[in-house]
């Protein structure tokens, strides 16, 4: 019964790792598509959003609009520079 266990165990975890390395790879597979330097600007846009919401929920309202609307004008910035990049 213990070895029946043992199996199972070897089982579920050959199946973990394998589906972690697939989310690994698709992960990596991402960040070479749009470049780690997007990646750089989107995580930060991510992060300008959760602060915003905090000082929203925190009450500071005011605030919370005004760094709220950073994340579409730093996007804004990012996709006016890569179509002067591109030539359009």
């Amino acid at each position: 019964m213990e070895m029946l266990k043992l199996k199972w165990r070897y089982l579920l975890l050959s199946i973990n790792l394998f589906y972690l390395s697939r989310v690994n790879c698709l992960i990596m597979n991402f960040i070479k598509k749009i470049g780690p330097a997007n990646l750089f600007l989107l995580a930060l846009c991510v992060l300008i959003i959760g602060v915003a919401e905090y000082l929203f929920l925190r009450g500071d309202k005011l605030h919370a609009i005004f760094i709220g609307l950073w994340a579409p004008t730093l996007l804004l910035v990012v996709i006016f520079i890569k179509q002067i990049k591109n030539g359009r």
